[in-house]
């Protein structure tokens, strides 16, 4: 700090006087202590300002602090109270050291006797310009893969800063043998430069020769001065062979409320196009199970039912129920919400239109949520926030079923329609759901929404149709039993990969059904 005398007119403060009898007057010089743009990591900044006594009174002021942000600094020997006298200038050094790219607004505030200045903010602006190294994925797990089958997980290397990003050194430590193997294909070796929002990628391919658990780590060193270095890590297991057995329990005909809740954004018109071609597959199956339902449509930004023809909602005695669900999705639009909020719009249609005590809603029934959004959920709190109304929704959590059609966890998926292509993110929240209320997630950007929407109906109605989890299995090792004795009155259904019961034979109900089966190893 230097305390000095300062002729005022030499920095311009000519609306002042010293010609006031006897009063303090507060000015500070500049109005805002701005240190531009630094290199972070490399230059740090300092920047002074004054706070001059423009009356002809002492002029007394608090010590100076800093809020709001902790990457600026003041003089570390500030006193307490400080007092200027008519003329006098007293000056403080504020202080910069970014780290990473970065804009920082923090204010510095004192007290002082001027009565028109009592309280004093001085703003402080400044700029880090660094690059930022982002990994993706940070851990990757290739699960059980069979001895000489293939599989390969793809790392992006991106540059979020404003400056160039280098790529100096990729490292990769790996178990022996060394079964899983970083290639760069037609990339050269390192150093590697990134423009600002440029992103690089290269494949990490896993082919087992045993039967042991397999490792890598790669680790990538970069200019970031934040994160000079990241690791990503990569594992799996060989195995001969994939054994599953799957076990299901017989219901009664299903007693179902059913709620699709889609998405009505402005990015949806394809994807409700679709859904409305679709849903004779969904219907036909819902009603050739016998099912007892009762069928409605909300979106994600309102809980209101939507109508069409007069209905609010439909059940077993409309006589076009296809026709119907059609119409509503098809009237729906593309005006809603971008910020998606389908698990909170759920929440409020079973406290609204669907509440217990209307007509919709029946205590013994199970209730059946469907969500179709091609956007993560963006619920007020979380879908975690929900959970609890659920949970106590119903007598038992097993008369709640969630259902999604979504993004692909846990990356998303393209939706390719000629001749463009969309990058769908990963239906989080929704996925959750599914997760935790006894239902399963179909993909969004599948090609044949037919067969999905087939498979959806058949998971919704379990009776004749029981669903096998793994793709492509070895259909010559499937063995089904009921209650324990094999059984060969079922077929299986390669289109909607299940096993289809004969008619006459339909395991009663609570009767156990177990499904052991082999898939192969490419």
């Amino acid at each position: 700090m230097i305390l000095y005398f300062f002729t005022l007119f030499s920095i311009g403060c000519n609306d002042y006087t010293l010609e006031k009898n006897n009063v303090p007057e507060l000015v500070v010089y500049p109005e805002v202590v701005n240190f531009g743009h630094l290199l972070s990591g490399q230059e740090s900044g300092v920047e002074t300002f004054a706070i001059i006594n423009a009356g002809t009174d002492s002029l007394t002021i608090t010590s100076p602090e800093l809020n709001d942000n902790l990457k600026f600094s003041l003089d570390q020997d500030i006193s307490d109270e400080y007092t200027i006298l008519p003329g006098e200038t007293l000056e403080f050094h504020v202080y910069y050291d970014p780290i990473t790219f970065e804009e920082e607004e923090g204010t510095i505030v004192f007290s002082s006797n001027d009565a028109d200045e009592t309280n004093y903010e001085l703003p402080v602006i400044g700029y880090g310009d660094a690059p930022i190294m982002t990994v993706s994925p940070e851990i990757f797990d290739y699960g059980q893969i069979s001895i000489g089958c293939y599989n390969e997980e793809r790392i992006t290397i991106r540059n979020e800063g404003n400056l160039d990003l280098t790529i100096s050194n990729i490292t990769q430590m790996v178990t022996s043998p060394h079964d899983i193997i970083m290639e760069f294909g037609t990339l050269p070796s390192p150093p590697w430069h990134l423009s600002p929002n440029q992103e690089i990628d290269f494949l990490v391919s896993y082919v087992p020769t045993d039967i042991n658990y397999d490792e890598s780590i790669i680790r990538i060193e970069g200019n970031d001065p934040a994160t000079p270095l990241i690791e990503t890590t990569q594992f799996g297991e060989g195995d001969v062979e994939h054994w599953y057995t799957q076990t299901y329990v017989q219901e009664e005909i299903a007693l179902l409320d059913v709620l699709f809740v889609v998405d009505n954004s402005g990015s949806m018109n394809i994807f409700q196009q679709e859904l409305s071609n679709q849903m004779s597959s969904f219907m036909n199956v819902l009603e050739s199970s016998g099912s007892d339902y009762h069928l409605a449509v909300i979106t994600t930004d309102e809980a209101r039912f939507k109508q069409y023809d007069g209905y609010a909602w439909i059940d077993t005695t409309h006589q076009s129920p296809v026709s119907w669900i059609q119409n509503v999705i098809s009237s729906i639009g593309i005006r809603g919400s971008g910020m998606e909020k389908g698990i909170e719009m759920a929440k409020y249609a079973l406290e609204g239109d669907a509440a217990p005590g209307k007509d919709y809603y029946r205590e013994n029934a199970t209730i059946v949520i469907i969500y179709v959004s091609d956007e993560p959920d963006h619920s007020q709190g979380g879908w975690q926030s929900y959970t609890n109304f659920f949970d106590t929704l119903k007598l038992s959590t097993d008369l709640v079923r969630q259902f999604a059609v979504i993004g692909d966890n846990p990356s998303g998926c393209t939706f390719s329609y000629i001749p463009f292509s969309r990058n769908i993110q990963f239906g989080a929240g929704y996925y959750d759901m599914t997760q935790r209320y006894n239902g399963s997630w179909y993909s969004i950007c599948a090609i044949d929404w037919g067969q999905q929407m087939q498979s959806l109906a058949n998971t919704v109605t379990t009776q004749r149709s029981f669903s096998i989890s793994e793709i492509d299995p070895i259909e010559s090792t499937i063995v089904v039993s009921v209650n324990g004795q094999i059984t060969h009155e079922w077929v299986y259904d390669s289109f909607n990969n299940s096993v289809v019961f004969n008619e006459r034979s339909i395991p009663e109900t609570n009767q156990t059904i177990t499904i052991e089966y082999a898939v192969w190893g490419c």
